[in-house]
């Protein structure tokens, strides 16, 4: 009769630390940097977070000055086959841009973000 409570004990043990090891986490939202010949790219997203997200988007030339003009953004997932019909950024001020996008589903995401005939990809991973 021990030997099956001792058992149980073991085996309700290593599921919980299972769980614990292997729950997803939410990853830290970190500005993502990308550039062209003419201009840099800042997208900082609110959450990592699958669902309905907010970006943060600062375009400014390769000396730091705002870069004006209609910003539009791409959400794809190209592994699933997902993609979001292009959004146009709201301007919060010169060189500074606000987004809101729902994105469904945890994984890889491709942002592409362009202004004129700039254009660059942003990974961005949800969890």
């Amino acid at each position: 009769m021990k030997r099956y409570v001792l058992g149980g004990l073991a085996a309700v043990i290593a599921m919980v630390g299972a769980l614990v090891v292997l729950w997803p986490r939410s990853v830290e939202a970190q500005p993502h940097l990308a550039e062209t010949a003419q201009l840099r790219f800042v997208l900082t997203p609110a959450s990592t977070k699958s669902g309905d997200n907010s970006f943060d988007l600062r375009v400014t030339d390769r000396s730091g000055n705002p870069a004006a003009g209609e910003v539009t953004v791409e959400p794809a997932m190209p592994q699933m086959g997902h993609a979001i019909a292009p959004i146009t950024a709201g301007p919060r001020e010169p060189g500074h841009y606000e987004i809101g996008v729902g994105l469904p589903m945890a994984g890889q995401w491709e942002i592409t973000v362009s202004l004129s005939a700039e254009r660059v990809v942003i990974p961005l991973l949800l969890t």
